[in-house]
């Protein structure tokens, strides 16, 4: 039985991501991407965070920390991808602008689609040098695949809001609390694939530094860059916890599938990296209630 269900990991991490990505299509309508008129800084800063400053830091982190090439390219793995499926309950829980968080998941789920197979082919080539000859992303099969993956199910999800709003309310609450328990899911199937391929605990300590320096680092980027240009404290949290918490079973579905890399040692960053993630979001979620309720009192 185990090793049925080790062999279908893949498959079973494609229909997570789906099910994930079509629950995030039944909260959004179409007015949530025309907020990019409407809260055009806020929405451009946490693009920017996301597209170009996340895989810089990360490249960052592998230059100056040892790290094994397949762990490195890993945290590049995770650094190309969008915000976390979970982000907007984060966001929500911290008093944060949960509409922002929704609109940006949604562009930068959309966006990433075509840049993902040029940063992992950059990062590939940059890390592995002649080694990366064996394992390379095709531009094109990479894009439909990752469009089918998740920007389909978020259109399916949202013809289905569209044609179905009360349905669509009403699941509201279980699709926030069913994609942690998902995800959650994901991070056990995970552990299974390591423990096949080599010891769990060896992966965990290989990518652990790396996997918390991105984390830490990316949601200070994100607050301190918004605060910067002068956004509420409510819209620098929700680029914040955009920018510091990445799609990481995506990452383990990109890193996992036969038709993209298919190198499970790079799927152990991204499952370390979704533990850390729900570890040090519970201190975000506090910290940013926190100084958002102290700064409504002071308002009020």
């Amino acid at each position: 039985m185990t090793e049925q269900i080790l062999t279908y990991i893949p498959v079973i991490l494609q229909t997570i991501l789906f099910l994930v990505m079509l629950g995030m299509g039944l909260t959004l309508t179409a007015k949530d991407f025309k907020r990019v008129g409407t809260a055009p800084k806020a929405i451009f800063i946490g693009l920017f965070n996301q597209i170009v400053m996340v895989p810089i830091i990360a490249f960052t982190i592998i230059s100056i920390i040892p790290m094994q090439p397949m762990i490195a390219m890993g945290l590049m793995v995770v650094a190309s991808c969008p915000g976390g499926a979970v982000s907007n309950l984060f966001s929500h829980l911290a008093k944060g602008d949960t509409a922002l968080s929704i609109s940006l998941t949604a562009i930068t789920s959309l966006v990433t689609i075509v840049t993902i197979p040029f940063i992992i082919n950059f990062s590939l080539d940059t890390i592995l040098g002649a080694a990366s000859k064996n394992i390379q992303l095709p531009i094109g099969p990479t894009i439909l695949n990752i469009f089918k993956l998740t920007a389909l199910p978020v259109l399916i999800g949202m013809y289905i809001n569209n044609k179905f709003p009360d349905f669509s309310e009403k699941s509201k609450p279980v699709i926030s609390w069913g994609s942690g328990i998902v995800i959650v899911l994901a991070l056990v199937l995970m552990v299974m694939k390591l423990e096949e391929i080599g010891d769990s605990w060896f992966f965990i300590k290989a990518s652990f530094l790396g996997v918390i320096l991105l984390n830490i680092i990316t949601l200070s980027v994100g607050f301190f860059s918004a605060k910067a240009l002068k956004v509420s404290t409510k819209q620098a949290a929700t680029i914040a916890i955009e920018t510091g918490m990445q799609n990481n079973v995506l990452g383990m579905t990109i890193a996992l599938s036969a038709g993209l890399l298919n190198e499970p040692k790079m799927a152990a960053t991204a499952g370390v990296y979704g533990v850390v993630m729900c570890i040090i979001a519970v201190g975000v979620i506090f910290f940013f209630k926190k100084i958002i309720n102290k700064q409504n009192e002071l308002t009020s």
